[in-house]
């Protein structure tokens, strides 16, 4: 069979196979309806609003309305294909990162100002938390779901950003820390009020410090003695950490790959109140990046990969925008709002873990491109077509689309 059939077909069943094969309690109506959706949602061209929807599936708008109002596992989902896919288990580590959603009006929940990391600054819409596991040998991804971001409690309560990215990942905690308890996260994590309730949750962060993080050297029993005896009380730190003048008698300093020259070493975080390992250099450019773990016995190595396979989740956001309509939905009360940013996200898992098994050539967007034309070719043959004709004529009929979807992709 030609490639393009066989992409479509293989789609078709992969969403079949994680729906129906899943031991979460679904039910036989949503099941079917979530395949539907996850379907039509790679075969609409354009925006995948309630009304796309209705186009390109035959279905009510009324139908989708419904559905998407009903309350579905995503996390559990996304996470047992994660448990399918992410076999190394010990390589895997979870990823979270905000993602604006553009959106207009007033009246949606959590609509208001947020960072936009594309454009460098504020912008009015939503904001959701993505979770994400990721392989950080081999680069693979699963996304496990999305949080919006509701910093506004009512009553005048007023959530802090923080607080509302610790809900978010604690709403998901169980599933997370069945994948991994290794957290990776960009600078805006590494704050006390985050870092001190995450560790204290079971997890361990790898993130980046700010260039002039307040650091101190830990007094060592070789410090002591040569300092020598002193009266008072022994102290506990030696001295700032100054990355433009390492100490080698308490960092080391190590050679990796493209990385170049790096320093590594058990250091205290005044900022954060703790001790970390951080590991620091130029990583190939200008200026100095100091990364840190909370687990003191991590390798330096390990830091490094783990915090270098960060941006893995920006891809898959991405393409969760490009392809299967993340920032589409014009619902405006949160459960149809969740629930279309997650199906977004588990559309965007059924296309990549097809790429990673058949097409690891190519990209999410061409997979949905050939998918999408498949589909809509298929509908145009199975409405316009005589029902009764020869077996021989519908394989031709089926190359030609073949041909068509191939050229067009």
């Amino acid at each position: 069979m030609n490639i393009v059939l066989t992409a479509y077909n293989n789609f078709k069943k992969l969403i079949q196979e994680v729906l129906e094969n899943t031991t979460i309690k679904l039910g036989k109506v949503l099941v079917r309806f979530l395949q539907i959706a996850t379907l039509t949602t790679v075969s609409i061209r354009g925006r995948a609003n309630f009304l796309q929807f209705m186009r390109y599936s035959g279905f009510n708008e009324k139908t989708f309305r419904n559905n998407f109002n009903k309350t579905v596992p995503w996390a559990s989902i996304n996470t047992e294909l994660a448990h399918k896919e992410l076999q190394d288990r010990s390589h895997v580590v979870i990823a979270i990162d905000p993602a604006h959603i553009n959106k207009a009006g007033e009246c949606t929940p959590g609509i208001g100002m947020y960072w936009s990391g594309t454009e460098s600054k504020p912008k009015h819409g939503l904001e959701i938390l993505a979770l994400c596991a990721i392989d950080y040998t081999t680069g693979r991804t699963i996304m496990i779901g999305a949080e919006q971001s509701l910093p506004d409690m009512g009553d005048g309560e007023h959530l802090s950003m923080t607080a509302c990215y610790l809900a978010g990942v604690r709403r998901h905690e169980p599933e997370l820390m069945g994948l991994s308890t290794v957290m990776v996260a960009d600078s805006f994590f590494s704050r006390k009020t985050f870092v001190l309730e995450i560790v204290k949750d079971g997890f361990t962060l790898v993130s980046k410090l700010p260039v002039n993080a307040s650091l101190r050297y830990l007094a060592d029993e070789a410090f002591l003695q040569r300092r020598g005896k002193r009266r008072g009380y022994k102290p506990r730190y030696a001295g700032k950490v100054d990355t433009s003048a390492p100490d080698s008698a308490f960092l080391e300093k190590r050679h990796i790959g493209k990385c170049g020259s790096i320093y590594t070493g058990v250091v205290h975080s005044v900022s954060l109140d703790m001790d970390i390992r951080i590991v620091f250099g130029k990583f190939g450019r200008k200026t100095v990046s100091i990364l840190f773990s909370t687990d003191v016995s991590m390798a330096a190595e390990d830091i490094i990969r783990i915090y270098s396979s960060r941006f893995r989740i920006e891809f898959g956001i991405r393409d969760a925008k490009q392809f299967t309509g993340l920032g589409h939905s014009q619902a405006r009360d949160k459960r149809r709002l969740a629930f279309a940013f997650n199906l977004s996200f588990f559309t965007r898992n059924m296309l990549q873990t097809e790429v990673d098994r058949l097409f690891p050539k190519y990209s999410v967007g061409m997979l949905k491109k050939i998918i999408s034309d498949t589909d809509f070719a298929l509908k145009i043959m199975q409405n316009a077509v005589p029902d009764k004709i020869s077996c021989e004529t519908v394989a031709k009929i089926e190359q030609l689309i073949a041909k068509y979807v191939g050229v067009a992709a």
